[in-house]
């Protein structure tokens, strides 16, 4: 295993929690100030959001650094391994509604 390999992953894993959270949370609120959502519920796809998102960067990252290709492959192989985890973890964890 490389040794920046790990860190990588944290570092996306923090990254994408912060911002997956983040959006999910703005998200949330709109849909509690419109009834369609209790207090709880939007705490709870928050939290989902904001993980599914941080496994997503961290895996992506993991990819990303452990190919060691240049920028723009390691961009295209990042991007396409978050977006597979994250669609499996969306497909396997349901959402409050």
């Amino acid at each position: 295993m490389k040794p920046n390999l790990g860190r990588a992953a944290m570092s996306g894993a923090v990254a994408g929690a912060v911002i997956g959270g983040a959006v999910s949370a703005a998200k949330q609120m709109k849909d509690v100030k419109d009834g369609r959502l209790t207090k709880e519920q939007a705490v709870e796809n928050t939290v989902k959001d904001a993980a599914g998102t941080g496994l997503a960067t961290a895996a992506g990252m993991a990819v990303a650094s452990g190919l060691g290709m240049g920028l723009a492959m390691s961009i295209i192989a990042m991007t396409a391994a978050s977006a597979g985890v994250k669609y499996l973890w969306d497909s396997s964890v349901k959402s409050a509604k």
